[in-house]
């Protein structure tokens, strides 16, 4: 099982929150899926996406090359603390894969662990393909609550440093005039 949902400990974004990240992580997955990430860099999404087919979509709502390549120096902690979250982070946003799809690829990718069963005893089998549904829902959740901060931040600083530049460039023009 994925350790990022340890981290998060069950918290949960509010609604508004959920909105405003999956909106910037959908425009950022179909940024991904483009191509527009530069295979010249290190990135661990490039990497990733070099390994799987494309297939295709009809067109999606692409965020530009800045708000992307932010977004990218984000995604990429993920993949630090739990490649598997990562993982499932791209097949949701940058290749519109279904929640069953997912889970099946979890499922997949599941080993056998110990498990309690419905009787109370301890048993080592590989999860259901039910439970791998409800992990992987709440590993994306949990993925999506770790982002959230440090993607939100990294938007209002920049945000402030172009109001900076702006205000600065204001106030040379006027005293030039």
């Amino acid at each position: 099982m994925s350790s990022i949902k340890s981290i998060s400990d069950g918290l949960v974004l509010d609604a508004e929150q959920e909105a405003w990240l999956q909106g910037w992580l959908s425009k950022f997955g179909a940024w991904v899926y483009s191509g527009r990430l530069e295979k010249r860099q290190s990135s661990i999404i490039a990497e990733f996406m070099a390994t799987v087919e494309k297939r295709d979509y009809p067109e999606r709502e692409i965020c530009n090359d800045d708000d992307g390549m932010l977004i990218t120096k984000v995604v990429d902690k993920i993949y630090h603390i739990d490649r598997v979250a990562f993982t499932l982070l791209l097949l949701r946003y940058a290749f519109v894969s279904s929640d069953r799809a997912i889970a099946r690829y979890y499922y997949g990718i599941a080993q056998p662990r110990q498990m309690i069963r419905r009787n109370r005893t301890l048993e080592y089998r590989k999860p259901s393909m039910a439970t791998c549904r409800r992990e992987v829902k709440e590993i994306i959740r949990s993925a999506e609550y770790l982002i959230y901060p440090h993607l939100y931040n990294t938007f209002k600083i920049r945000d402030d440093e172009w109001k900076k530049k702006n205000n600065s460039k204001n106030v040379l023009t006027s005293l030039s005039q």
